[in-house]
């Protein structure tokens, strides 16, 4: 006879939270109650949301207390844009400075402290302090003239070698470029010999790989520091929209293990990098969607590259390159093959996240994601136009119409020469102060809109910290340093601080499908939460940028704590 049990567990028991926040200034992000008291937490899910008074029910004898004293405690940002797994890329020289000079004495006192090392390495070298046709091999040559040398630009979309990497790797004027008119080997036009620039990853990924063969344990270790610092800065789930150096299942490989060993503090949702037109991207992509699925780890959204940078001249625009005749810069596949990419992904239910710089590149993908909705208009895949660093107005109001999100690198908006020099050079100094990322307009328009940094890529300073990301949103002005003015142009793209904050989470939380779970400060959503040292609503905009991380909780485990 089978025998049934009875739960004896009473309302009153079922209540007890395990962790109790109380007496804060809880900014929730949600719009029907935006504040409160306190929040209740039971395993891994929020259980109440409300004042001081009421949470004293929730209170039993197993239960942690923690007075917040008035803080500050929010969601915990939702980082939509994002490379933990390339820790790697950032080591050697940090280059991150105007001053050529000064740059190269990095370089020679890296190399003179790390003798050991098979290759002279450095990261961020800044493309406005080259001329037009960018870094010379020769320059490198004079320094390191039996050594090899790898730089990477602080964009992550070009590199910087000396003669040495070519002589090592076979590359000469006879090697074909490996995506013609994309990503290339910069060439002397006189002799057809590389000149020591490398544009675009491709370009570049391979010989790096052929130089220094990949350690998995070197890439697991740098993943691992790196947890660490994401979630000092209050990142609790993070969108990896790009594994590279590594094959991409290596990566969320790497990522279940440290989920294993306990030591992956982000939530991670990754993506199948497509940047080759000739190849079919959902073989692949389905294949790491059924075996990567976690509790922590998701590999759930198609990542297409569109265009490249402006930089490089590879960003698709509208208007041509200055001094470029009629050169507009391409898209990196045909428009009726980008058509075909988002219809399959929109009628498969595969959601996209495009790589746009141009306002061409912008018009090609919604002109894509319109194709592909007019094709399967009960299709509800969502789509996500990233970077969008130029838009014509014509095309703002289509991303709410088109439900397409846009996601910013907020922090590269900043009066600093990568724009006001380098891209000013390319595109007309006129064209940047009326254009560069507007922001507050899509903001305006409706459209959802995440932010997300792009670590460790950037135009200028190269940051993981969403705060420092959410204070440029609202000033455009420089995070650190003195920039050539004081705020960028067009200032009227500023955005306000409940819109940056929203941008950080829900609107992040929604490019991943996951608004549901995660974003907010809700009564049975995931227990996701930091607190701060300040108020964000009670500082001045400038002090943002430096406030403190507290305590950061991801799925009801504190991953970062300082004295509260």
């Amino acid at each position: 006879m089978a025998m049934i049990f009875f739960s004896c567990t009473t309302k009153k028991e079922a209540q007890i939270a395990d962790h109790v926040f109380t007496n804060g200034k809880i900014y929730t992000v949600n719009d029907s109650s935006p504040w409160a008291e306190a929040v209740a937490v039971k395993a891994n899910k929020i259980i109440f949301v409300g004042t001081a008074q009421e949470a004293k029910s929730y209170i039993g004898k197993t239960t942690e207390v923690t007075d917040l004293g008035g803080k500050m405690l929010m969601p915990g940002f939702v980082e939509s844009h994002i490379h933990p797994t390339v820790a790697w890329v950032t080591e050697g020289a940090d280059l991150q400075t105007d001053d050529k000079k000064e740059m190269f004495q990095r370089l020679i006192k890296w190399a003179d402290e790390n003798p050991q090392s098979p290759v002279v390495r450095g990261f961020g070298w800044r493309y406005s302090i080259f001329p037009k046709e960018g870094p010379d091999k020769k320059t490198l040559d004079s320094l390191f003239p039996d050594k090899p040398v790898f730089l990477i630009a602080i964009d992550g979309h070009g590199a910087w070698v000396n003669s040495k990497v070519f002589e090592m790797t076979g590359v000469d004027k006879n090697t074909p470029d490996p995506m013609p008119g994309f990503s290339t080997y910069q060439r002397y036009p006189e002799t057809g010999e590389p000149t020591g620039f490398l544009v675009e990853i491709p370009a570049f990924i391979g010989i790096l790989g052929k130089l220094i063969p990949t350690d998995l344990n070197a890439v697991k270790q740098g993943m691992e520091t790196y947890m660490q610092k994401f979630s000092e800065a209050g990142i609790t789930t993070a969108f990896d929209a790009g594994i590279l150096g590594i094959a991409q299942h290596e990566g969320y490989d790497l990522y279940q293990q440290l989920e294993k060993e306990g030591k992956l503090s982000l939530r991670i949702f990754g993506s199948y990098y497509y940047n080759k037109p000739d190849e079919d991207p959902f073989a692949p992509f389905l294949e790491l969607n059924s075996k990567y699925q976690s509790e922590l780890v998701k590999a759930s959204i198609l990542k297409i590259n569109v265009d490249g940078g402006d930089a490089q001249y590879t960003a698709a625009m509208l208007h041509p390159y200055a001094g470029k005749k009629d050169f507009k810069g391409e898209l990196l596949m045909k428009k009726e093959r980008l058509n075909e990419i988002v219809k399959e992904a929109n009628d498969k239910g595969i959601p996209t996240f495009a790589h746009i710089i141009g306002d061409a590149g912008v018009r090609a993908y919604l002109d894509a994601v319109e194709y592909a909705r007019k094709k399967n208009p009960e299709a509800k895949t969502r789509h996500t136009a990233s970077h969008i660093v130029f838009m014509d107005n014509a095309d703002i109001p289509r991303f709410k119409q088109l439900n397409v999100s846009g996601q910013m690198s907020a922090q590269w908006a900043t009066p600093d020469p990568s724009i006001l020099v380098m891209s000013a050079d390319r595109l007309g100094l006129d064209f940047i102060k009326a254009n560069y990322m507007k922001m507050g307009s899509l903001v305006r328009s409706g459209a959802n809109v995440g932010l997300g940094t792009d670590w460790f890529a950037a135009g200028y300073y190269s940051t993981y910290k969403p705060l420092e990301a959410i204070y440029v949103a609202m000033t455009r002005s420089m995070v650190q340093g003195k920039g050539l003015m004081d705020q960028l142009p067009p200032v009227s793209e500023v955005i306000t601080l409940e819109q940056a904050l929203h941008a950080s989470t829900m609107g992040s939380a929604y490019i991943l499908n996951m608004e549901k779970q995660i974003g907010s400060i809700e009564k049975g959503k995931l227990a996701d939460f930091v607190v701060l040292d300040k108020n964000l609503f009670e500082i001045p905009v400038t002090e943002i940028k430096n406030t403190q991380v507290l305590l950061t909780v991801m799925n009801g485990k504190v991953q970062h704590q300082k004295e509260l």
